[in-house]
């Protein structure tokens, strides 16, 4: 009887797997976003320079990424992913104007003047602008989410580890290739303030009622793993002495959850303790712990945690620890 039952079982699940093959079918677009393709596979990544400001009142989003690159091999095409509803307004290298070309929806081929000999490290910078996608189901069908406080203040964030990060920003919009390093650069109206990845080198106040906060992170980076968090935060902190010795944790909360959050986030140094046990040393240790409140559940964005469980334990205060019903 278990061998029939065993049988019958495998048999259904190799029925659903040979249906749901069957009724696949792939895009130009989908090979274009998930293949290393040629425009792709002859430059290396080695470092982004992600400039933008943030417009909550317009829900819009403009700036530049410079991208930086060692060349592998000879080529005139090189593929910059962009998702609509945002656009490339101009492409340069060595300040001289390139054509972008759009291939289907999300791609732009750069036709590249300079010969790229290599070894040679250039770099491109991309100009863009827009209203991106708004996130439907954050993190999990992500982009852009437009919120506000209680007070009214702009509460805003972004997740895109599903869609891709040039949901909001160009870039090379694939797993197989990170920056060394990159910095972030995100202008936002006054009193808000923007929470990004790595460590905080500057807060410029410009003069017209926004500020600018440039962070920058020292360790590779997965595109999707960079973020925006944009709200009137409090700030608070603490240090964990871990393996590799103190680590600065940074806390971005909204002032009515302040004193919520100083209770709930003391266990971050009993978290961080279990998993350098079990797992050694955390990785990031040169670019700091974030944990940081978004208007969503939250995701585990590199060097800057978002979270958003209502400051309750569990899952949205459910221990799923447990077998159902216990």
């Amino acid at each position: 009887m278990i061998r029939t039952t065993l049988l019958f079982t495998l048999l259904a699940l190799l029925f659903a797997a040979t249906t749901v093959a069957q009724k696949t079918t792939f895009t130009h677009d989908d090979t274009l976003r998930g293949s290393v393709t040629p425009e792709r596979a002859w430059w290396d990544l080695t470092f982004y320079n992600l400039k933008v400001k943030v417009e909550p009142a317009g829900k819009s989003i403009s700036g530049s990424n410079e991208i930086h690159y060692k060349v592998l091999k000879t080529n005139k095409l090189l593929q910059i992913d962009l998702q609509p509803p945002l656009r490339i307004e101009r492409v340069e290298q060595d300040g001289q104007p390139l054509t972008a070309n759009k291939q289907g929806r999300n791609v732009y081929w750069v036709e590249l003047k300079k010969e790229q000999k290599p070894g040679a490290r250039e770099s491109i910078t991309v100009w863009y602008s827009g209203q991106p996608q708004a996130a439907k189901h954050a993190p999990w069908d992500g982009g852009f989410s437009w919120s506000r406080d209680k007070t009214g203040k702009p509460f805003v964030a972004t997740s895109c580890q599903g869609l891709g990060a040039s949901v909001w920003w160009p870039c090379k919009d694939h797993m197989y290739d990170e920056p060394d390093s990159q910095a972030i650069s995100v202008t936002v109206p006054l009193p808000l303030m923007d929470v990004s990845n790595g460590r905080l080198r500057r807060t410029t106040d410009n003069g017209d009622s926004t500020r600018t906060f440039e962070w920058f992170v020292s360790n590779p980076v997965n595109n999707y793993g960079i973020n925006v968090n944009i709200a009137d935060y409090a700030h608070f902190s603490d240090t964990f002495q871990g393996e590799k010795g103190p680590l600065s944790l940074d806390f971005y909360v909204l002032p009515q959850n302040l004193e919520k959050a100083k209770v709930q986030f003391k266990q971050v140094n009993g978290m961080l303790q279990a998993f350098e046990h079990w797992f050694g040393p955390y990785p990031f240790y040169e670019d700091g712990y974030k944990l940081v409140e978004v208007p969503y559940l939250g995701m585990e964005h590199q060097s800057s945690v978002t979270y958003g469980n209502a400051y309750r334990n569990g899952y949205l205060g459910m221990d799923l620890s447990k077998p159902a019903g216990d």
